[in-house]
């Protein structure tokens, strides 16, 4: 019986692995976010933890029924923790992820080695969630080798690159419509090449460059993502932009940055990286706090602004798409939301200070499709799905709700809230609620940490209590809109969707 015993806590314990090395892994490999992560979904923690320590306690015991008892509550166990959820974004066995779990293999074999008892098998169990961080400090002299090879492997293709164009974006939103939309603009005259989907951190750089950029290529259009100081310093320090673009700051990622003025520094790393190689940055003076900034060697765009180097005017904003003008040259696109204007004109501006007329933009304008997750309108028959799940942040969230407000018939809003706010959370969540509660005839609240604030919310405006639903997932609050067969055109926002770690 003790075999069998052993068999099945190994059994869970690579489940327990998959479960928490995801976890791991969508915190980045950062142990205080995995150690947030932990504490903010403590209740889950403990429920993997004491369930394997109830079968350790009674093979204290030592007699056959208690044994029996144990292996019963063990399968009824390894049942509950076999991976059944299809993840949003799900583990990834990288080079890093298979190093982490034969490090932690090791580990666990030489433990059973030395004490062979069920009870050690056990105790394991309950620590589970540990394993991965012993295994990632453990391995962390081999992955700093391995990530120094990769960089300076980077660095030597960009070497081989004298002429190449660097183009940094960042912003605490927007930056990645702005990469896609320059992307657009820029291939009217250039080979552009750029870091795909959410590829933003030093190595989803390093990786592009490795895989992705040929001797053809004259731009380089490199998204850089953030959630400490020094962030952008490093990939900065790795492609040497000679422009950049900042496209918002803004109260993003605040739990891991703590302040604003965190932010701006480390936004403004990538000005100090470009002014540093003699170029110039392009600045959202739409940003309250980007319009503040009086820096050299930088060009303003924006809206409605005719002091501004890039100025766009004559706005028109419908559910059937945008316009506008700049210098007398009329665009159209067949994006929605307003804010959008403002992404396009940063791309014009750039591809316009690279010698791109501006009558030859005209045509590539048009053309722009809607990021994936961004504003993105899926028609439906008499219902317009605008799937806006990419996660959200207080500017971002109003502004969504203000593309909603264009349309005609039903309007309806499902999110969670809004996250990783830190202590702000409670103030921002109630302001979103108050928002929605102006514009949505229904509002879906998935459930979340959030949830209860941006109810408050909702409450303080008195709106009707029968039209607020709670769900646990934005396919069930699409479900019951059709069950409720409205006789109208009905849109439904999906405004922010929460990341793995956040509702696993």
């Amino acid at each position: 019986m003790g075999t069998i015993i052993k068999v099945e806590f190994v059994v869970n314990l690579v489940f327990l692995l998959l479960f928490y090395m995801h976890m791991f892994q969508l915190n980045s490999y950062f142990i205080k976010k995995y150690a947030r992560w932990i504490k903010s979904n403590s209740s889950k923690v403990i429920i993997r933890s004491v369930s394997a320590l109830i079968p350790t306690v009674l093979l204290l015991i030592n007699n056959n029924i208690t044994k029996i008892i144990a292996g019963v509550i063990l399968l009824l166990i390894i049942f509950f923790n076999i991976p059944k959820k299809k993840s949003k974004i799900p583990l990834k066995f990288t080079k890093r992820v298979i190093r982490m779990f034969i490090t932690i293999s090791i580990v666990v074999t030489l433990i059973c080695i030395f004490f062979n008892h069920c009870i050690t098998f056990g105790i394991i169990n309950v620590f589970a969630f540990c394993l991965c961080v012993i295994a990632h400090i453990i391995n962390f002299p081999i992955e700093y080798t391995v990530k120094s090879y990769y960089i300076n492997s980077a660095k030597k293709i960009l070497k081989s690159m004298p002429d190449l164009m660097v183009i940094g974006v960042t912003g605490s939103y927007g930056k990645t419509s702005v990469k896609n939309f320059l992307v657009k603009t820029l291939s009217a005259k250039y080979e552009v090449l750029t870091t795909p989907k959410n590829y933003n951190t030093t190595m989803g750089v390093v990786k592009t460059i490795r895989e992705e950029l040929k001797p053809i290529h004259q731009i380089f259009v490199c998204e850089m993502g953030a959630t400490k100081l020094g962030d952008i310093k490093e990939i900065c320090d790795l492609v040497h932009p000679k422009l950049g673009i900042i496209t918002s700051i803004g109260p993003q990622h605040l739990e891991s940055f703590k302040s604003i003025d965190n932010i701006i520094k480390t936004k403004f790393e990538l000005y100090d990286s470009v002014n540093k190689n003699g170029g110039i940055t392009f600045l959202n003076y739409d940003n309250e706090y980007l319009a503040k900034q009086n820096r050299p060697n930088t060009k303003s765009y924006g809206i409605n602004n005719e002091n501004l180097d890039y100025n766009a005017c004559n706005l028109k904003s419908s559910s059937r798409g945008l316009s506008f003008t700049m210098d007398n040259v009329d665009f159209k696109t067949k994006l929605i939301g307003k804010h959008n204007i403002v992404n396009i004109t940063a791309a014009i501006a750039v591809a316009n200070y690279l010698d791109i007329p501006l009558n030859r933009l005209v045509p590539r304008v048009r053309e722009i499709n809607s990021v994936e997750h961004r504003l993105q309108l899926i028609p439906k028959g008499n219902l317009n799905i605008i799937d806006d799940a990419y996660n959200s942040n207080p500017v971002s969230s109003k502004a969504a709700i203000d593309t909603l407000s264009e349309f005609e018939g039903i309007k309806v809003i499902v999110t969670p809230g809004l996250i990783e706010l830190g202590g702000e959370s409670e103030k921002y969540n109630f302001e979103f609620g108050e928002y929605m509660a102006d514009v949505c005839d229904y509002i879906f609240i998935v459930n979340s940490t959030v949830s209860k604030f941006v109810l408050n919310g909702i409450n303080s405006k008195q709106f009707e209590k029968d039209k607020v639903f709670t769900v646990n997932s934005p396919q069930e609050a699409v479900r019951k809109v059709t069950e409720m067969n409205l006789n109208n055109q009905i849109t439904i926002l999906l405004e922010n969707d929460l990341p793995d770690n956040y509702n696993m």
